[in-house]
């Protein structure tokens, strides 16, 4: 009887600290495809919460405040969260923070999992490392450098089911540029 208490105890335990886990701001929960209104609408953010959109007929880009965002990650404090569609859909999320040294690493490895056998040049006074994780909807970038005396760390969360988006985007974009020489 003993053994059967303990074992219900323990699971209670961990799916108390699975659920805390789980409670970090995904930022992939906002679903690729989506429209920039079913975004705004998903955010719940008044007028002002949403800077202007910038882009043309094919890309849209919409800047949000991190702590809009992740209401409740420190990690996003000053970094905004940048929305990217092709065709009025969501195919990129990316955020960018300078800060005194690395803090978005945290917050990537604790939805994304660690990072084992990082570059050495990650641990270095500088440092200047990038990689990748894939998970089932996206490719994520993580990358850092040194900025003075500080550094910069960036992310790019890419849907992997828009590729054709992707490439029918660089297609325009390739007979655009070739136009205007």
């Amino acid at each position: 009887m003993k053994k059967i208490n303990l074992t219900i105890l323990v699971l209670l335990i961990q799916m108390v600290f699975v659920s805390s886990v789980q409670a970090r701001c995904n930022l992939e929960l906002f679903r690729f495809g989506s429209s920039a209104e079913e975004i705004k609408t998903q955010l719940n953010l008044a007028e002002g919460g949403m800077l202007p959109i910038m882009g043309g007929e094919s890309k849209n880009v919409v800047f949000v405040p991190g702590e809009e965002v992740c209401k409740d990650e420190k990690y996003f404090e000053g970094a905004p969260i940048i929305f990217v569609f092709l065709y009025d859909k969501l195919v990129e999320i990316q955020t960018t923070r300078l800060s005194e040294k690395p803090t978005l690493i945290h917050w990537a490895e604790s939805i994304y999992g660690e990072k084992e056998k990082k570059p050495k040049s990650y641990y270095q006074e500088k440092p200047n490392a990038q990689w990748l994780w894939d998970s089932f909807n996206a490719t994520i970038a993580y990358s850092i450098a040194p900025d003075v005396n500080d550094v910069v760390e960036s992310i790019i969360i890419q849907s992997r089911r828009h590729q054709l988006v992707f490439e029918k985007f660089a297609k325009e974009e390739e007979l655009l540029q070739g136009g205007a020489q």
